[in-house]
């Protein structure tokens, strides 16, 4: 991210509003809905929402530790589902798998068995309830510049466990 695309504070979004004017767009002309991660705990129930970070057209990002090789910074995800925006300072080497973390213990997120990514990534749970394994979550990727995430319900988790396990079991019977 250039330097340039950020006010005197730092934040890029109060120079460039392109979170604010794709919302805009889905409101005006009534064409979707607008998701907003309000709530984000990683896996032991630690609150991700980054109050006092950064923000995307008003709302508080997602902090996560992202460590790559030697290369270590906690960043922050856009709340809006879809939105790739993200702040960060270190360079990452883009298509290499990142270790994603939780910032205050170090913990890794929680790794989602069965889903997997074309380019070879692994999908880890920012869980959207204090419930964490039992409720719903926000798929996110660990390969750098994958921007592709999901929302995912009960339902589509008991289902990919499932498809885990089978995809196991098939494994095991062939050798």
């Amino acid at each position: 991210m250039a330097d340039d695309d950020r006010d005197e504070t730092g934040d890029e979004f109060a120079m460039r509003p392109d979170t604010e004017s794709r919302l805009q767009n889905l409101s005006e002309d009534k064409q979707g809905y607008v998701v907003v991660v309000t709530r984000a705990f990683g896996p032991d129930g630690q609150d991700l929402i980054a109050e006092d970070g950064p923000t995307f057209s008003g709302e508080p990002g997602i902090k996560i530790r992202v460590k790559q090789g030697d290369t270590e910074e906690d960043i922050y995800l856009s709340p809006f589902f879809g939105d790739p925006s993200k702040v960060w300072s270190e360079d990452f080497e883009e298509g290499e798998r990142c270790e994603l973390t939780v910032p205050e213990t170090g913990e890794q997120l929680d790794r989602i068995p069965g889903m997997t990514s074309e380019d070879g990534g692994h999908y880890y749970a920012i869980y959207l309830t204090e419930d964490l394994a039992e409720g719903e979550l926000v798929a996110v990727n660990d390969i750098w510049g994958n921007y592709n995430s999901r929302i995912l319900s009960e339902g589509e988790l008991l289902k990919l466990y499932a498809e885990s396990e089978e995809d196991q079991e098939a494994r095991e019977n062939w050798e």
